[in-house]
């Protein structure tokens, strides 16, 4: 089965030095029923011994809810990144797989923070570059702290090594979304370094100043030139030609994935022919912030 993205429709961007933002409408079937809070999403180590990759997560909604790769959780015996998307079962318990973003804690309590705070798109792509599906593995735990790495070089060290602490030094663009906006295309030094699309602008709503705040840290790393509105259409009319593909379960979604050429996709989607999305993020592996750090 293949499904492809519906029409995107791009506005214009803002820029603040070498960050631009755009935004995105989707042309397709909405999403509703779903709970993006963050707030809803608690998060343990597992019980007896904890294992870096892997977390207990539990919907403490009455609705379905949404828990996204790329959402930061602080706490438990070192703060940590979801590796993959799901979307979770009123009440669901189950196990996830997760990456750590703090390098060299490992003591504290059981249990962690979800506020909607967002890897950047650096750290996450470094998360998911190496492997063809999206299950952890040592050598993208190894590229993801080679990344933060490169926060800590070039823009300072912090007393915990963690993407958390740099997020705190980092202050997003102070743009407000738009009506229907449901999807953000960034672009960082001139180039389009990725986007994500939520099947509702309740989606984006939730993880807004997540990702803004991301995006503001990964373009402290890049020159102050901003991004022409041609190079963010041009990405779009990119996105919807490619051909997604089943990539296994999410719980009560699916999967979905494609690689073409430099670019990468990836996200969740529900419906019998999966044509209902509820996330996709996106990659241009050719910009220079995804080359392997």
């Amino acid at each position: 089965m293949t499904i492809t993205i519906p029409p995107l429709h791009v506005g214009h961007g803002t820029s603040f030095g070498g960050l631009t933002v755009f935004p995105v409408w989707l042309d397709g079937p909405g999403i509703s029923g779903l709970d993006w809070t963050p707030g809803n999403i608690r998060v343990a180590e597992r019980e007896g011994s904890p294992v870096v990759e892997e977390l207990v997560v539990e919907n403490a909604s009455i609705r379905p809810l949404v828990a996204l790769e790329g959402d930061l959780l602080k706490g438990g015996w070192q703060d940590r990144m979801i590796a993959t998307s799901i979307l979770l079962a009123p009440r669901e318990r189950r196990v996830v797989a997760a990456v750590c973003v703090e390098h060299g804690r490992w003591s504290g309590g059981s249990v962690h923070d979800s506020r909607g705070e967002r890897g950047s798109a650096s750290v996450r792509h470094g998360n998911v570059s190496l492997r063809g599906s999206l299950a952890i593995g040592e050598d993208s735990q190894h590229e993801v702290w080679l990344r933060i790495g490169r926060y800590e070089s070039e823009l300072g060290a912090t007393e915990s090594s963690s993407m958390l602490d740099h997020l705190q030094g980092s202050t997003g663009a102070p743009l407000t979304r738009i009506a229907g906006q449901s999807g953000v295309i960034i672009g960082i030094g001139g180039r389009v370094i990725g986007g994500e699309i939520f099947g509702s602008p309740a989606g984006l709503r939730a993880r807004w100043r997540g990702i803004l705040d991301a995006a503001a840290l990964d373009a402290r790393l890049a020159s102050p030139i901003p991004t022409l509105s041609a190079r963010a259409r041009r990405f779009a009319r990119q996105l919807t030609t490619v051909p997604l593909e089943d990539g296994g379960d999410a719980g009560l979604a699916r999967q979905v994935r494609s690689t073409r050429g430099d670019l990468r996709v990836f996200g969740i989607a529900i419906g019998a022919d999966l044509d209902r999305i509820i996330h996709l993020a996106a990659f241009d592996e050719s910009h220079t912030l995804l080359e392997n750090a």
